[in-house]
Parts: structure tokens; sequence; C-alpha cells
């Protein structure tokens, strides 16, 4: 009896893995053999963090944070038409999308819910087993600049409000607090270089 049960277990256990989805990782603890996959998709995040926020900036110093609403996302979505083409997808998502089109890949979904309201300190990122491919999502954290239109609503000028209402009638990128996952970029890298 003992051994048919514990075969019941394993069979269980199995399945619910199985329903879990694809393998994934902490990023430390991604296999060895993954980790030069893993930082040829980081080089697109930095890449594509660095595009976001010159051109953040840029914005900001031109005309303020409702010019940077209005422009947050050119660059970004010109780097990931350019990474397409060579067989890389990548995005930006969060658990409270101001831009319904940034919804995070299937593969993402669990993690980014089940890390909603933690702390980037808390989170390194995660890697996925996708068979011949790598998904790769790594936290952004919300810092002091990012509150100008992804704070506290109560906190937000009443011009950038307006801007959102517009812009963005359905957002929920509000109500970040510093340190706080505000979102994540996220790439789908082949495991092998063409």
């Amino acid at each position: 009896m003992h051994g048919r049960f514990a075969g019941l277990i394993l069979v269980a256990s199995t399945a619910a893995l199985c329903a879990q989805g694809p393998t994934s990782w902490s990023i430390r603890d991604t296999p060895p053999a993954l980790r030069p996959v893993v930082a040829r998709a980081d080089l697109v995040i930095a890449s594509m963090h660095d595009s976001v926020l010159r051109e953040l900036s840029a914005a900001f110093d031109e005309g303020g944070p409702e010019l940077a609403i209005k422009s947050s996302h050119i660059e970004s979505v010109e780097l990931t038409h350019r990474l397409a083409r060579e067989g890389v997808a990548a995005g930006r998502t969060s658990d409270r999308l101001r831009n319904p089109t940034n919804s995070a890949p299937a593969w993402a979904v669990a993690l980014v819910k089940a890390n909603a309201g933690r702390k980037t300190r808390e989170v390194e990122g995660f890697t996925v087993d996708l068979g011949d491919r790598l998904g790769v999502i790594r936290p952004v954290a919300e810092r002091g600049i990012c509150a100008n239109c992804h704070g506290p609503i109560e906190g937000l000028r009443l011009a950038v409000r307006a801007v959102l209402v517009d812009r963005y009638p359905a957002d929920k990128a509000v109500g970040f607090a510093e340190g706080e996952i505000r979102g994540w970029f996220w790439v789908e890298m082949p495991k092998h270089p063409r």
C-alpha cells in the first residue's frame, strides 16, 4: 500500500508541475549552460532601458511629465521592431498596465502576478525555458522621477492626470511606491544565436 501511495503522490506532483507551465528559475539559479543566453538577453534589456531613459529624460527636460507620457514609447517600439527582425522578441509589461498592448507574454504572466507589490531589491529576475528559446524577465524599479507619472494618483499634477485620461483611459499604472516593482523588461532569446 505504501508503494502505491508514493506512486500516486509522484504522479500528482508531476501533473502539478506540468500544469504550471515551462520550467523557470531565478536568474541566479539559471543552469550554467544557459547563462550566455541570459547575458545576450541582458544586453537587449540594457538597450531597452537606456532607450526609454534617454527618451523620457529628453521629453521631461523639454516639456515636463506631460510630454514624457506622450513620448515614452517611440524609441523602444523602434528597438523592439528591429530586434524582431533578428529573431528576438522583447517588450515591457507590468501587473498594472498603462498601455494594454504591453500585456505580458504567456510565459511571464504568472511571474509578473506572483511578484506584484514586491521591492526590486528582493527580485533579481527570472528565466523560463521555452524549448529552443529562453525567456528572461527583469524588474523595473519605481524611482523618484517615475512618481511624476506612476506615483500615487493624488500626488500627480492635474495636467498629468488629464494626459493620462486622454491617452490611456484604462490606465492602471499609478500608485507605485519608491523601490517597488513598477514593471518588467522581458526578452525571448534564441538559445543558439543565428
